[in-house]
């Protein structure tokens, strides 16, 4: 965790944060007064008076204790401790000291309120500034003119009145040696001074006003991105808790699809055998074989089902790309696309829905359509959605006079449409059979893929849905390829950058913080913040860019003449130091290395390149340690401290060899070349541990820094990756949880549904070896097989569907707490066992 965690975790036991807030801002009080009583009591008296009484050095230490209070305060009670101090800065200046050293913070106390009081009271703070500012000026323009009041005249004081603004220009008032002093003269000079303290004063006020409402904004978006990640931590358990019940709904969802659809296709083929295979052979072999397949596929589709990695792993076969499967040697389902379609725009989720929709409908068509129904699938392809109807023209609304109600297929249906931002229908015609409509949404086109896959108009089941690859590709002109590749590359590289600017999204707070210009401005900044970096390091170009030029003069042989450098090459060493400080927010290590790396090899330059051992804009290698370690990975202090060792030491190491007569080159030659004095080497090398050691404390305390910032969560961009980091971990334990679940639920029903699968294979293994006796069987022994098929199917399906009530009541639909139409109960779940045991009773 590291020590200054470490330290802020110890600090967190001995109360809470305004406990903590308290002590380190009495603390803080403490020190000022002790330090400001120090001040007074070797201040001059006489340069300090009263408006009414002259004062002393006691009465200034004296009047300076009170203001511990607010100081105190000015944190947890902001605007009683400012109300508190504006109190006694009136008093003291009515009827005590004029001027105080406590008095130098007010503006302290102007920040502290602006920033953590009452956003809504903040004119009336601003105001009071102001208002005290005038009271101020004023107060000072009459005292430090003539004097206190009361007491002993003692005439104008040149040690209170020097310093006055106009003490260069106009006449000490009263004027010295006069008879009469010159009342008008000495107005004007009392109010001259009066105002121009009052202005200085207020500017000092009003700067940090923008100061205080710059940071308030700053602190709102603090504090909402602080709330946001308490929430998802605060969620944890209860994320976890859905990703186990959804879970259980899609387990519930894929059985139906995969289990139900094979044994109803089990049984339809059953039926079917037992009177049309009855009296041909072939015919019952073809449809056993049928029967064999599909439960074998469903066997294994189940394993998937049930496997750690089966939300991953999907499967080629469930597929839109795979829809004719669903009705292969029937002959009366019919298929008709229009417009161009383009299935590599539905997302994998979108393909597989497609698939188990179609799968659905087809299943309900064999069993409640009738005999003779035909199924006319419709596919509709639109710019942004896939309308996709499947119709029949069977039974419609006669087939639900046998009292069977919609079961779990729609709402599986409705389930997966939705997920992705469709809609599903589904219900009987007007006239006759059934109807299920459904839209789903497709991915936006890119470039490369805008060509249609096919366009087909009307098709068959049998139909070729694909046209062959266009030949005008391969016959397009060199230069016309490799200029469409540039412009490719070229867009590309547009997009990437226009991503790296693109500005940051934080939670910033309720709308209060933004009444005032300073707040939207301050907001605006935290969201470009890319775009201020690189403002400020264009600005400090500008500024260390002739400080650059200066550092690289040589002086002549002469010892008058400077050698000057090469302009442009010093703007663009300049510009090369800087840059890292220009994304440092936005690629924190990687400018960071790069600023590692130039430094290293600006070391490494002889004196005849680089006749400074360092510029004047080297000292911002330290912005990038800083940032390197606040808004980088949380270990990334390791890899920066090696790095700030090595160059200091190097650092060091050159300016020793200075010292010595040398240089750096100079000594590796002494150390590595045999036959040379490497000790002196050995000792240059050492004591360059003194100069280096000085730039390594620099930076280790930009490392210090920088750890305590991060673990206060003080910073926008480190409380972002916080949420990121929070995020990714929900995500995880939402994973484990639903792998988790999958498993508890494995155990005990994989089994069993697995079991009643191989019971119908085994049937069916059993009536295929019957068929290939010989003697052939009669009609009566294979319809007495397929009627065991049948029945087997039919018990199975039984037992699926009391599976299947067991996962609906104690599971809900992916990331919601609403099932289609079940609420699951608001307890934990028991046992598979006792579900069952219950529903059976």
């Amino acid at each position: 965790m590291g020590l200054i965690a470490n330290v802020r975790m110890q600090l967190t036991k001995l109360g809470g944060k305004t406990y903590q807030t308290l002590l380190f801002d009495t603390l803080l009080a403490v020190v000022l007064l002790v330090l400001g009583s120090f001040m007074a009591t070797s201040t001059d008296p006489g340069t300090t008076p009263g408006l009414l009484f002259r004062s002393s050095s006691l009465a200034t230490v004296l009047w300076n204790v009170p203001s511990i209070v607010p100081l105190a305060l000015r944190r947890t009670h902001p605007e009683a401790a400012a109300w508190i101090f504006v109190g006694l800065t009136v008093l003291h200046l009515i009827v005590g000291p004029t001027i105080i050293y406590s008095d130098f913070l007010a503006l302290i106390m102007l920040y502290s309120v602006l920033v953590y009081g009452n956003p809504h009271h903040s004119a009336r703070f601003v105001m009071a500034s102001l208002a005290v500012s005038l009271l101020t000026g004023t107060v000072w323009g009459v005292t430090f003119n003539i004097g206190p009041l009361f007491g002993t005249a003692a005439g104008p004081n040149i040690a209170w009145t020097s310093w006055l603004p106009t003490a260069t220009t106009l006449s000490v008032c009263p004027a010295t040696g006069l008879t009469t002093p010159n009342a008008s003269s000495c107005s004007m000079k009392m109010l001259e001074d009066s105002l121009m303290m009052t202005v200085v004063i207020a500017i000092c006020a009003i700067s940090v006003i923008i100061m205080a409402l710059w940071q308030r904004a700053r602190h709102a978006t603090l504090a909402a991105m602080r709330e946001r990640n308490a929430a998802i931590a605060a969620r944890d358990a209860e994320e976890t808790r859905i990703a186990a019940l959804a879970e259980r709904a899609r387990i519930a969802r894929d059985m139906h699809d995969v289990v139900a659809h094979t044994l109803s296709t089990i049984i339809v083929q059953a039926d079917g055998g037992r009177y049309a295979g009855a009296h041909d052979i072939n015919l019952a072999r073809s449809t056993m074989g049928t029967i064999r397949h599909e439960a074998q596929r469903a066997q294994h589709d189940m394993q998937r089902l049930f496997s750690v990695f089966g939300t991953q792993a999907g499967s080629t076969s469930i597929a839109y790309s795979n829809m004719p499967s669903l009705w292969h040697g029937a002959a009366n389902v019919s298929r008709t696309v229009t417009g161009p379609a383009h299935p590599e725009r539905l997302s994998a989720q979108a393909s597989e829905a497609v698939f188990r929709l179609v799968q659905e409908a087809l299943t309900n068509a064999r069993k409640y359509a009738g005999t003779g129904a035909h199924v006319f699938i419709n596919e509709h392809w639109l710019e942004t959605a896939l309308n996709v109807t499947i119709t029949d023209d069977g039974l419609g609304a006669e087939a639900m006079r046998d009292g069977h109600q919609p079961g779990y297929g729609l709402i599986g249906m409705h389930e997966r449409i939705e997920a992705l931002g469709g809609t599903v229908s589904a219900g009987p015609q007007l006239q006759q059979g059934f109807a299920v409509s459904a839209s789903i949404p497709l991915s936006p086109m890119s470039e490369s893929n805008q060509a249609p896959t096919f366009a087909v108009h009307s098709t068959s089941i049998t139909g070729n849905n694909s046209h062959p690859d266009n030949p005008a590709q391969s016959i397009l002109p060199i230069w016309t390829r490799i200029t469409d590749a540039a412009k490719h590359t070229l867009r590309s590289w547009v997009a990437s950058i226009s991503v790296v600017f693109q500005p940051k999204h934080f939670e910033q707070g309720e709308s209060v913080h933004r009444f005032n210009w300073i707040g939207r401005l301050s907001q605006w900044t935290e969201r470009h913040y890319l775009l201020i970096d690189i403002l400020v390091a264009a600005i400090l170009v500008l500024l260390f860019n002739s400080s650059t030029y200066n550092d690289l003069r040589l002086l002549a042989n002469d010892g008058i003449h400077w050698l000057l450098p090469n302009r442009a090459l010093t703007t663009v060493l300049t510009i090369a130091l800087l840059a890292p400080v220009a994304f440092r927010r936005r690629f924190p290590e990687s400018s960071a290395l790069a600023m590692a790396i130039m430094s290293f090899i600006q070391l490494l330059l002889p004196a005849s390149i680089m006749p400074s051992n360092a510029l004047a804009v080297n000292v911002f290698a330290l912005v990038s340690v800083y940032s390197a370690v606040l808004y980088g990975r949380e270990h990334a202090w390791r890899w920066v401290s090696m790095t700030l060792v090595v160059d200091s030491w190097v650092f060091g190491i050159k300016i020793a060899a200075g010292w010595n007569g040398t240089s750096l080159w100079g000594t590796t030659a002494q150390l590595v070349i045999p036959g040379r004095d490497s000790w002196t080497a050995w000792r240059i090398i050492l004591s360059g541990l003194m100069p280096g050691g000085m730039v390594m404390m620099a930076g280790f305390a930009c490392i210090a820094a920088a750890r305590w910032t991060r673990s206060r969560g003080a910073n926008a961009l480190v409380l972002q990756q916080r949420e990121e980091a929070l995020r990714a971990e929900q995500e995880r334990q939402k994973v484990l949880a639903a792998n988790l679940e999958r498993e508890r639920i494995g155990a005990a029903m994989q089994t069993e549904v697995l079991a009643t699968l191989e019971s119908v294979i085994s049937q069916t293994d059993e009536g295929l070896i019957m068929l290939s006796s010989s003697p052939e069987p009669n009609s009566e022994q294979i319809a007495s097989s397929f009627a065991a098929i049948g029945a087997r199917g039919r018990t199975a399906l039984a037992h699926m569907r009391e599976l299947l009530a067991v996962l609906r009541r104690t599971g809900f639909s992916d990331d919601t707490g609403n099932a289609y139409s079940l609420k699951p109960p608001l307890q934990p779940a028991q046992s598979l066992e006792q579900q069952l045991a219950t529903i059976r009773h």
